[in-house]
């Protein structure tokens, strides 16, 4: 028997971050090319540049030019095919590796930025999720639910749907929206009365679930982007913060695929660091994280061939944005000497689809399993975990049920001179910010994607702090920010 983990890597080193890997290799665009189509569509012609010259582009299919047209290149650059293709007035071609992302020259987006609270308007709702109605563009409330929304210039009259765990979803048209809008969300309930059948075994709920993945997930792959950040604090203390743009390339639920993650841009801060000190670095990080997604990649909790690890039970049930959502608790049975988690799982109701989960390892597990985490540590220094904790979240849109947020939580403690005094904590978040169908024919990597052995660190560049543009990310905690406003000052 073998556990199927998904567990992020720690690297405890004794040496300052790696500067930022080489520049992006312009050769792709100098290649020239020859090819001749009558009567095709852009998706076609671009389709059959990757076929016939290894090439790799990445695109929302949506935003190419409509309509048919003849195509005749004669050794011609393909720099210079694409800009009379895609004209820089209304296109943009980014190189990334080797990896040419296309991307639309958008008006000037509006942005505004406002706070997540409870009713009484005070208390926050954090991690709340934040979304052009209809779309997959949006972010996430932060701990003291503060956000900032980007909204593309052709979504500016679109409404504003807020909505979190446990409480009613809240629709906003951008006609009421301010700068520091406050948004109040009421706490969603309902009574027991009001649902017809109740369910009497979490097991039957758990096969329904997984007998209607296929109904309830898209089958259709599915490019993210996503924002994610990683930080690092010793005995309470930032040491570190990384953040990046990503692109996930999402298989089929259907399929036994893995995901692949390309790194797109990225910048860190190395906060209160000081020579030769313990360091925290994370293996694989963004790869780590996407793996999360417990729908595609099964844990022993809703794989049935290790339910007999657990037990179930009901909790209350919740209302989310309007449906009956099943809590399904468990923990791991007394007499099974084996690694497992404890947690809860939301299912919805109506469809049967798992909508959230959280859960962290017991600490027999960390007992068990607890080496599993270092992949590295200086001489004459001892780890022990002390807490793993993970979340997953999904969301509706048009009918199917999709990847949205993951987050990680882990603790651990470093021993010196025989005692486990210095704590670290690492804690790691991704949010999907974007989405679109994948090109049928379109062809992901192989450069600038993310491996499970790559440091994260180590691809990025310094912190700068209009990085971001047009993106849209999680507004960092006010505790965060004041430590790189400090860090800045000392510098």
């Amino acid at each position: 028997m073998r556990l199927r983990s998904k567990i992020l890597f720690l690297i405890l080193l004794i040496t300052p971050l790696a500067r930022s890997l080489a520049q992006d290799n312009p050769e792709p665009l100098k290649r020239h090319i020859s090819i001749q189509m009558d009567s095709t569509t852009v998706e076609s012609f671009l389709e059959k540049l990757v076929a016939d010259n290894e090439l790799f582009f990445s695109y929302n299919p949506d935003l190419l030019p409509p309509g048919k047209r003849n195509f005749s290149v004669i050794d011609l650059s393909l720099g210079k095919v694409l800009a009379d293709l895609l004209p820089d007035s209304l296109y943009k071609v980014s190189l990334i590796d080797h990896q040419l992302i296309i991307t639309r020259v958008e008006p000037k987006p509006f942005k505004f930025s406002g706070r997540v609270v409870e009713k009484d308007g005070k208390t926050p709702v954090p991690y709340a999720s934040v979304t052009i109605e209809e779309t997959y563009i949006g972010t996430m409330s932060n701990r003291e639910g503060y956000f900032d929304l980007t909204i593309p210039a052709n979504f500016r009259h679109g409404n504003i749907v807020v909505g979190s765990l446990g409480y009613k979803q809240k629709i906003i048209s951008q006609k009421e929206i301010e700068n520091n809008l406050l948004i109040r969300l009421e706490s969603e309930s309902f009574s027991l009365r009001e649902i017809l059948v109740k369910p009497a075994d979490p097991l039957a709920i758990l096969r329904e679930y997984r007998e209607n993945i296929e109904k309830n997930y898209t089958i259709d792959p599915q490019l993210m982007v996503t924002f994610y950040r990683e930080t690092a604090r010793q005995d309470g203390n930032y040491v570190g913060v990384w953040e990046a743009v990503m692109e996930i390339l999402k298989p089929p639920y259907n399929e036994n695929y893995a995901e692949r993650v390309r790194f797109i841009k990225g910048r860190k801060a190395d906060l209160n660091r000081k020579p030769k000190e313990i360091f925290l670095k994370v293996q694989g990080g963004p790869l780590g994280i996407n793996s999360l997604d417990v729908v595609k990649n099964p844990e022993t909790f809703l794989d049935p061939e290790y339910q007999y690890l657990y037990k179930y039970r009901f909790e209350q049930p919740e209302m989310i944005n309007g449906r009956i959502t099943w809590i399904i608790r468990f923990d791991r049975l007394a007499e099974t000497d084996f690694p497992c988690f404890n947690g809860r799982i939301w299912i919805d109701a109506d469809s049967y689809a798992l909508v959230g989960a959280e859960y962290s390892y017991d600490k027999k597990s960390l007992k068990i399993n607890g080496q599993s985490f270092i992949q590295k540590e200086p001489f004459g220094f001892d780890t022990r975990p002390e807490t793993v904790e993970y979340a997953v979240h999904y969301r509706l849109l048009n009918e199917k049920w999709q990847f949205y947020a993951a987050h990680s939580d882990i603790v651990f403690r470093v021993k010196q001179k025989r005692k486990f005094k210095t704590e670290y904590r690492n804690v790691t978040d991704v949010l999907v910010t974007q989405q679109f169908p994948f090109p049928k024919k379109a062809r992901f990597g192989p450069d600038g994607i993310f491996h499970e052995k790559d440091i994260f660190s180590e691809k990025i560049g310094p912190y700068d702090k209009t990085f971001w543009g047009n993106y849209n990310v999680i507004k960092p905690d006010e505790d965060l920010s004041k430590a790189i406003r400090e860090s800045a000052i000392k510098d």
